[in-house]
């Protein structure tokens, strides 16, 4: 079978200027596209909304703890701090983290195991058998 000589040189990279017929040539480097720049990174809304949860949840437990101490006392004094310095920052939003108080809390204590809620890791090391020390008889055998 015979190739032509043409197509043997355009599959060597060898082809005329005109090319194959149908051929078009390729944009010159210059107009080539170019990529896009970089997206800055965008925050994260949910983790934003979840610490301010957390926050809310240690404002409350602050709160509860100031009468232990009482507002004059050098601790009841810091709490007071704390409280009016997270409620110029965190204050105006509270009302709306509040309502999620409930959920947070339903999921911390799902985390716990002994609510049942665990990792498979977790939940793998509380069915292990316990090693009994060495020169221990095995357990159930009468000493």
């Amino acid at each position: 079978m015979s190739v032509p000589k043409e197509l043997m040189d355009l599959i060597a990279g060898g082809g005329s200027q005109k090319g194959a017929p149908g051929f078009k040539p390729q944009p010159s480097p210059a107009s080539s596209p170019v990529s896009a720049p970089m997206t800055s990174p965008q925050p994260k809304e949910g983790d934003m909304q979840a610490a301010e949860v957390n926050i809310t949840m240690a404002m409350d437990l602050l709160e509860q703890s100031l009468p232990a101490f009482g507002s004059t006392s050098e601790e009841g004094s810091a709490i007071l701090n704390s409280l009016k310095t997270l409620s110029n920052k965190f204050g105006k939003n509270r009302q709306k983290a509040d309502s999620l108080v409930p959920v947070e809390i339903q999921q911390l204590l799902a985390s716990l195991p002994q609510a049942g809620g665990a990792t498979p890791v977790q939940k793998a090391l509380q069915g292990a058998p316990q090693q009994q020390p060495m020169g221990a008889p095995p357990a159930g055998l009468p000493m």
